[in-house]
């Protein structure tokens, strides 16, 4: 295991290497992502730690909403790294904990990879994560509810639910906020073509049933959950499902979450355990937890 472990660390080090020697040509993305693969090198990422040390590294990032809508509409692949809310937060992290897998696995296997592989193949993992079975297509090919975004990648094997381990409560699922007000929506504004089709995802989500931690319960399982899971909020807005998302992270025994921000304006840990904070905000009704998975 230490053999192994030196070649991967080797090997992120050799792709460090190889971006500085590119740095002048890189936008500010591939800087960021070069500057990770440094830090998982130079300090020694642990594989089974590197959900927490993935957060942790974009611990100050600025809180940026709605980054993933056009000027025009149109469905684009975006990548951002500066700038993150809450879902493209987690988006982004799971990718790169596929992409941290996949470099140590390649040269486990006696196989080099290479600056410009690990920049191919990030936006390919971004893409399959956030779109419907993977494929990008027109807006409504979007992942816009996080239970069918929970749904999807359970199927795709890059999460799986394991919050029944600590409740039998069941949350069950009504949407239809997208289709009864397409005004809040730019791209449904430049395509009301588009509402029929998103009232039929809605449809397709609805009366589906998921195991949720009612707020008030989580002290009972509280010293039970590990850091490093993404935690997704159950909300009370009529025709919405999950209000917010982050992932668990242990501090001096408590369990917090780190999270992308609206109010703190950046990526950061909540200043009160997990508990506490969904206690302070009514409109929040439990939790829903997600392991990501290794060896995707």
């Amino acid at each position: 295991m230490l053999k192994l472990r030196c070649i991967c660390l080797l090997c992120l080090l050799t792709i460090f290497s190889s971006c500085r020697a590119d740095k002048k040509e890189m936008t500010q993305d591939e800087r960021i992502l070069c500057d990770l693969l440094q830090r998982c090198g130079q300090y020694q990422w642990e594989p089974s730690n590197y959900i927490d040390s993935l957060t942790h590294y974009f611990l100050g990032k600025p809180y940026v909403a709605a980054t993933l809508e056009s000027a025009d509409g149109e469905e684009d692949l975006v990548i951002n790294l500066r700038e993150l809310d809450c879902m493209t937060f987690v988006e982004n992290v799971v990718a790169l904990h596929c992409l941290l897998q996949e470099i140590d696995t390649q040269e486990s296997k006696g196989k080099s990879y290479k600056t410009e592989q690990a920049w191919e193949r990030f936006p390919q993992l971004l893409e399959n994560i956030r779109y419907r079975n993977g494929i990008r297509g027109d807006y409504t090919s979007r992942l816009h509810y996080t239970s069918e975004w929970i749904q999807d990648n359970i199927r795709k094997a890059y999460v799986k639910d394991i919050t029944s381990r600590y409740s039998d409560s069941l949350y069950t699922v009504h949407l239809n906020y997208m289709s009864s007000h397409p005004e809040s929506y730019k791209a449904l504004g430049f395509h009301p073509e588009f509402v029929p089709k998103i009232a039929e995802i809605e449809a397709s989500m609805t009366g589906k049933q998921m195991a949720f931690i009612p707020k008030n319960d989580l002290p009972l399982y509280e010293k039970d959950i590990p850091s490093g899971l993404v935690v997704a909020i159950i909300g009370s807005t009529p025709g919405l499902d999950f209000a917010h998302l982050g992932f668990t992270c242990r501090q001096e025994g408590r369990l917090y979450m780190l999270h992308a921000s609206s109010s703190g304006k950046q990526v950061m840990i909540t200043r009160e355990p997990l508990h506490d904070y969904l206690q302070d905000i009514k409109r929040f009704k439990g939790i829903v937890l997600l392991e990501v998975l290794r060896d995707h």
